[in-house]
């Protein structure tokens, strides 16, 4: 029985190795039969054991069994090489150790039709039994290599120098720093690196583990994502190893990496930071979100839930990122920019900007932010988070709201807004819920509530006791983030927003130039051209540069005399600012009138 389902299976498993080499030759490329006979006949020469099989519109698959399962690095070697040799064989699945697949022997194709061995199935298990030896894949790189013109990558399989001796540890981080930034990151998940960077596999691995280390990291944190598929990439970079030490040799780059970092901190200044190994994060948090201003913002999302639990969800995001700002600062006053509150919910920065200003617009009594600052230079928006007064006994008599006040973690960018609120009711819990309790309190449909509760009890996020109901999950929101390349993302946006606020002060006169930003990067040396390349979606509540000409646009001396009094009449705006709360100014409108006064 064939199954009536497409179906394709992953080629690299949790250690970012491929147990199989899977050779894919597209029809629509050309002819897959002189491609197939040119590979077999390799293969042949070069004693690997293969099997293959025919798609209905004439494709081929070729199957190469390998002992010793090969890494990314590696395999792509050598399916690139042998494009040389088959036109029509197409690498790609092969270059991907997230999403790389294949249709296996006997799937669905989508013309309704099946995948077809071209051998009896005992053939294939056989080869399965008797896959090629270390060897055989040695000569299949070099052979590859050849083809492609360039020697096999042996940086990754020479003897390493002796590590040094001592206990695997950890050093404080640089200050203010927290992760490995994207870069890294990127190494780390798929297992590819730049060359013009790292010339093999061991100095990309050593980049990854420097970043963990100067990050604070402990070698625990590193191992584990090693080990349960968060960082295939990293467990890629071993693949030379045998399964048995593949940890021993992660241990000793670990301590390599630590005596390098010590070595470096001890040549440098604690205040000479490298800007482009690891992210910081935007606030500190506090040990407690209990006190006064914490009581008050739990009495005021208590009003959130009353008026917003079946309104827009975008709303509801941007009104607990405001709530979670407030508590970590101890204040019902916030200042946040749009930036800052696309971060936290993941709402794109001109969506937040529309959510503000529709709730700021809002009758009083509703009203749940109330606009008390407007943004000016560095300074952005101020929003006191009100409780409207009729709402205020309701409010203060509800019980005290459990848990840390939370914005939209990064998960929830890829599980919907929706998940975010479900966890939320689940989090809060004091014992089990039902689902049409969960429904009810985090304001979705019944029918709606449940399918976001299967999707978490999926992940771990949510679980089901029999006869009870629904409780939390044990699963960890961070380590799912990573596993989807949310944190990556997160990372990028942030440098992305850091180095636009950087344009922007650099514009007020607040700055010299801007300093490099990332990893290698260079600032740009004209600093109105950085504001004239400034990102289209501004609004009110964000203060940005003035507009200028569309980018590419000549300036001519008109446009550059404009943009320079637009610069002078921010700056002048900004001064007046300092001299009214430092000297306590005030602005006038007729001098002759001071100077009277003054007689």
């Amino acid at each position: 029985m064939l199954p009536n389902q497409p179906a394709a299976v992953l080629v690299y498993n949790h250690d970012g190795c491929a147990p199989v080499v899977c050779l894919d030759l597209d029809s629509a490329r050309g002819d897959t039969a002189t491609d197939h006979r040119r590979l077999t006949d390799l293969l042949d020469d070069l004693g690997a054991p293969w099997f293959s099989d025919t798609s209905p519109n004439g494709g081929r698959h070729l199957y190469v069994p390998l002992a010793e399962a090969a890494p990314l690095h590696e395999v792509s070697e050598v399916v690139r090489g042998l494009t040389a040799l088959a036109p029509t064989l197409d690498p790609q699945p092969m270059l991907n150790i997230h999403a790389g697949c294949i249709r296996p022997p006997g799937s669905r194709h989508k013309t309704g039709q099946h995948q077809r061995l071209d051998q009896p199935i005992a053939a294939a298990v056989d080869r399965l039994r008797a896959p090629a030896r270390p060897e055989v894949w040695r000569a299949m790189r070099t052979y590859a290599s050849r083809l492609a013109g360039a020697p096999a990558n042996d940086g990754a399989v020479r003897a390493q120098a002796a590590p040094p001796t001592g206990s695997v540890t950890r050093i404080d981080a640089l200050h203010g720093h927290t992760a490995p930034d994207a870069t890294f990151e990127q190494i780390a998940r798929t297992g590819q690196w730049d060359p013009q960077r790292y010339r093999s596999a061991s100095e990309a691995r050593q980049a990854v583990l420097w970043a963990s280390v100067a990050s604070g990291w402990a070698f625990v944190d590193v191992a584990r994502r090693v080990s349960d598929g968060t960082w295939p990439g990293l467990a890629s970079l071993y693949a030379r190893y045998r399964v048995n030490h593949r940890h021993q040799a992660l241990a000793r780059d670990w301590q390599r990496a630590v005596a390098f970092e010590g070595a470096r901190r001890s040549r440098r200044s604690a205040d000479d930071r490298d800007a482009g190994l690891v992210h910081s994060r935007t606030t500190s948090p506090h040990q407690s979100q209990r006190g006064a201003a914490g009581e008050r913002i739990r009495e005021w999302l208590a009003a959130v839930d009353l008026l917003t639990r079946r309104g827009d969800p975008a709303e509801r995001a941007v009104l607990h990122a405001l709530a979670e700002a407030g508590t970590l600062r101890g204040t019902t006053e916030v200042e946040h920019g749009n930036r800052s509150l696309s971060i936290a919910t993941g709402l794109d920065q001109s969506t937040v900007g529309r959510v503000l200003r529709r709730l700021r617009s809002a009758p009083r009594d509703r009203l749940l932010i109330d606009l008390v600052r407007h943004g000016e230079g560095v300074k952005a928006n101020v929003y006191a988070l009100v409780i409207p007064d009729l709402m205020r006994p309701a409010c203060e008599s509800k019980p005290w709201r459990r848990g840390r006040i939370h914005a939209i973690r990064p998960a929830f960018r890829e599980l919907g807004l929706g998940a975010a609120f479900v966890y939320d009711v689940l989090e809060r819990a004091r014992e089990p819920l039902s689902g049409r309790q969960i429904a009810v309190e985090a304001g979705l449909g019944h029918s709606g509530a449940h399918g976001i509760l299967a999707v978490l009890a999926s992940w771990g996020l949510a679980v089901r006791s029999p006869h009870r109901g629904w409780v939390v999950g044990s699963a960890s929101l961070e380590r799912l983030a990573e596993q989807w390349g949310v944190s990556e993302a997160v990372q990028a946006q942030i440098e992305r927003y850091r180095h636009e606020r950087r344009a922007w002060w650099a514009y007020l006169g607040l700055v010299d130039r801007l300093a490099p930003e990332g990893d290698g990067g260079e600032a740009p040396d004209d600093i109105g051209a950085t504001i004239l390349d400034w990102p289209r979606q501004i609004n009110e509540d964000d203060p940005s540069p003035p507009t200028g000409p569309a980018p590419g646009h000549q300036m001519g001396m008109s446009d550059l005399a404009q943009t320079l009094r637009q610069r002078d009449a921010v700056r002048t705006r900004h001064a007046l600012l300092l001299l009214a709360e430092v000297l306590g100014a005030r602005e006038v409108d007729d001098l002759g009138q001071v100077a009277a006064r003054r007689s």
